[in-house]
């Protein structure tokens, strides 16, 4: 399937919360958010700071990446931090690696050096679409969260540009 990437739009925020709450379980993060409004989730998450990705036919957001620079010192300036959900109907169809391949052009004509992920150690469907996507890991917080009774490593996974 072919898939349309682009910026976020205002009138895609109840489509993306959506994806939100029905997409965060303890096994994929550490503390499970969830937006009751359009207007709650529009306080988190600017017009443009995700990309979506739809079905050529349709008008369905089936995913997202956000991306931010990951703090507001200037020596952070060449890096963004992202974050992936594909809604659990598009999951496997190509959705995560086309998102992936269109923050990467953006990050590229942005001037970006590197790209950086966080993901659980719980997440082996995550972590395989992003080492597929090269993203190699870069750090292991060893039992970083205490999630339903267990021990739960952080990993820290990064993609370079030239």
């Amino acid at each position: 399937m072919n898939w349309i990437i682009r910026s976020s739009e205002r009138n895609d925020y109840p489509q993306l919360m959506d994806i939100e709450n029905h997409i965060w379980h303890l096994g994929n993060t550490p503390h499970v958010t969830t937006y009751e409004t359009v207007a709650d989730y529009q306080k988190h998450y600017s017009v443009g700071s995700q990309l979506v990705a739809l079905a050529e036919d349709s008008q369905e957001i089936a995913g997202f990446l956000g991306f931010h620079s990951p703090t507001s010192l200037t020596a952070h300036q060449k890096g963004w931090l992202i974050d992936v959900g594909v809604h659990p109907s598009f999951q496997g169809k190509g959705v995560g690696t086309a998102l992936l391949t269109a923050i990467k052009t953006l990050a590229a004509n942005e001037g970006i050096h590197k790209l950086s992920l966080r993901v659980l150690s719980t997440n082996p469907a995550a972590i395989q679409l992003y080492q597929k996507n090269g993203f190699q890991l870069e750090g292991r917080l060893k039992d970083e969260f205490w999630i339903e009774g267990q021990f739960i490593d952080d990993l820290l996974m990064a993609y370079f540009l030239n």
